[in-house]
């Protein structure tokens, strides 16, 4: 879908490569990255990388600039390879969860705290669809209120299963995430 915004974390570090090929395939989807928009390296300090997107060479510009970048975006999109998340990507997370922006994976975190803040899928384009599909906008229940009165029950029906169902440890992966909860009970 032309006009998502989304911006990628990762630790830079350990996967540059497969940042720059998430980057590359949101942009050939239509998304409009946010950041890194161009994440090609072209300086460091200490352990720290600066892309070609980073204009000001200071990090704490350049983590408040991403942090922006979160909260503007419509998904995070997570580069964890083997589940691996650094400091800095779940400070994002939690940032990102702070302001309800969703954040998406292909490769489960191996923290079980931050997975209960990323929702594991099989690829961006999924990701894209997830945040496109129709359905959140609200109810117009002068139209169809019987319609309206049932599909209201039924997302009451799968909050309730959501906030106090058993679940196991597998279940966490597969469940909305707290956003996904507040954004239907404010349809509701």
């Amino acid at each position: 879908m032309s006009g998502t915004r989304v911006t990628v974390s990762g630790t830079f570090r350990r996967a540059m490569s497969e940042i720059q090929d998430a980057v590359a395939e949101l942009t050939d989807l239509g998304a409009e990255v946010l950041s890194p928009a161009d994440p090609r390296v072209v300086d460091s300090f200490g352990g720290f990388l600066y892309v070609a997107s980073d204009r000001l060479r200071a990090i704490r510009t350049v983590q408040s600039r991403h942090l922006a970048a979160i909260e503007a975006s419509d998904f995070v999109w997570l580069v964890a390879p083997d589940g691996y998340v650094g400091t800095s990507a779940a400070m994002e997370i939690g940032f990102a969860s702070a302001v309800e922006t969703p954040v998406f994976t292909d490769s489960t975190p191996s923290d079980l705290t931050l997975r209960q803040y990323v929702t594991t899928i099989s690829s961006i384009a999924v990701a894209i669809n997830r945040i496109a599909e129709p359905g959140d906008e609200p109810y117009d229940v002068l139209l169809d209120p019987s319609g309206a009165v049932e599909r209201a029950h039924a997302h009451l029906d799968f909050v309730e299963r959501e906030l106090i169902g058993p679940h196991s440890h597998e279940d966490s992966l597969v469940r909305a995430s707290a956003r996904e909860v507040t954004r239907i009970l404010r349809r509701v």
